[in-house]
């Protein structure tokens, strides 16, 4: 028997979809309260204000994105088929939310301030994969493999905000073929190359 979801639950599901549908500042108390059925008070009773509720569905939706454990362990995959595997759910995810993924960027695009939540959850996603695609076998060091590693979210990210942004050219991402090649040959790219020397100091 498919359990109730609480008000709680409720609120938190309709300001994720307003947010989705109307962005952060269209994202209003009332349109929340209106999509999940509750009264207007609801919302300051559960949650204190629309604020907390807004801090609520950031830390909600990036757990949901970037929490290793939801990802398929795919045991026989390669270090190489598994990351990118890895970053093309990544990219379709974001692609399927993209008000939600703008979202997280709202701070810095909007006051050039960084979002220490997304900071500090893609560090330990980056981290968990890092440690996972070493057990697998590669011949890149763990430097090396966190650079690479970084180098394919800041491209994946990118591809998340604005996946036409070269479409012009003939790279169109929200295309499922050239999304999978895109995500294959970055991947292969970095993962295959050899050690590169970091100059930390530099």
């Amino acid at each position: 028997m498919t359990r109730q979801k609480s008000i709680e639950e409720k609120i938190i599901i309709a300001a994720i979809e307003c947010v989705e549908r109307y962005g952060l500042t269209g994202a209003t108390s009332r349109r929340i309260a209106a999509t999940a059925g509750v009264n207007l008070a609801a919302i300051n009773y559960y949650f204190r204000s629309k604020d907390a509720l807004i801090e609520r569905v950031m830390q909600t939706t990036l757990e949901n994105a970037f929490d290793f454990e939801n990802f398929d362990p795919m045991p026989g995959k390669s270090a190489e088929e598994y990351c990118a595997d890895i970053f093309k759910d990544l990219l379709e995810g974001g692609l399927r939310y993209p008000g939600i993924s703008r979202a997280h960027f709202y701070e810095l695009f909007n006051r050039g301030q960084r979002n220490p939540l997304l900071n500090e959850r893609i560090d330990r996603f980056i981290s968990r994969l890092v440690d996972d695609l070493a057990a697998r076998g590669t011949l890149l060091s763990q430097d090396d493999l966190r650079l690479a590693c970084t180098q394919i979210m800041y491209s994946v990210l990118m591809a998340v905000l604005d996946p036409g942004l070269f479409k012009n050219s003939g790279v169109d991402l929200e295309n499922d073929t050239m999304r999978a090649l895109f995500i294959r040959r970055l991947v292969t790219r970095l993962l295959a190359d050899g050690p590169c020397e970091v100059n930390h100091a530099a």
